[in-house]
């Protein structure tokens, strides 16, 4: 009698598990699509629009070589008319993921990426900052939650960066070990915290 009852309990229970396993896959596959590169679109458009697109479609912000900011997708001139290049990504409270980083492998003059409070934002998009690494000088990364000791460290592979801004990374056990691992393999690199949060 007990051993009944608690087989039907276990069976109850197994079909309640799986529950947030679909939403969550869901999610990740929209995000996935919001994000994948359209190499023919790359490619009859140029890499800055592009990728202008991506961050914009997904909340962030880009700064071009003219000066002018641009942070809504439909104020992208039309497809017909040449952009400026990209100098500046800003993915503050966008949903920018790992899946869309090699959008900027083509963004020839793109300097500065700021990484801010994005819980798409982990350690293979830390990995994807080597899409830039031939023109990167400036990078933020905080309150990032994804984003763990291993994946930060990854950041040793941007040898043109000047200046590095980390705080509020709750994932992260040794943020300070962090930083001292990475000065050791950027010695020319500046590494600020949250008082210097403001890239300038």
């Amino acid at each position: 009698m007990f051993g009944l009852q608690r087989k039907v309990f276990f069976k109850v229970q197994n079909l309640s598990l799986p529950k947030t396993q679909p939403v969550r896959f869901f999610w990740e596959y929209v995000n996935m699509m919001f994000n994948k590169p359209d190499p023919e679109r790359i490619k009859s458009l140029g890499p800055d629009r592009a990728c202008a697109e991506w961050v914009l479609r997904n909340g962030g912000k880009v700064v071009w070589a003219n000066g002018k900011k641009l942070d809504d997708y439909n104020l992208l001139p039309p497809e017909s008319q040449t952009v400026p290049k990209i100098v500046e990504i800003d993915g503050t409270d966008s949903s920018i993921s790992h899946y869309g980083f090699s959008h900027l492998s083509g963004c020839t003059k793109l300097e500065r990426i700021i990484l801010h409070n994005n819980k798409y934002i982990d350690d293979r998009a830390m990995k994807g900052l080597s899409y830039g690494l031939a023109t990167l000088s400036h990078v933020q990364v905080s309150e990032c939650v994804n984003v763990k000791d291993q994946g930060l460290k990854e950041i040793k592979v941007l040898k043109n960066l000047q200046m590095l801004i980390v705080f509020s990374l709750s994932s992260v056990s040794d943020l300070e070990g962090c930083k001292q691992y990475l000065q050791s393999q950027l010695p020319k690199c500046k590494i600020l915290g949250k008082e210097d949060k403001i890239i300038n």
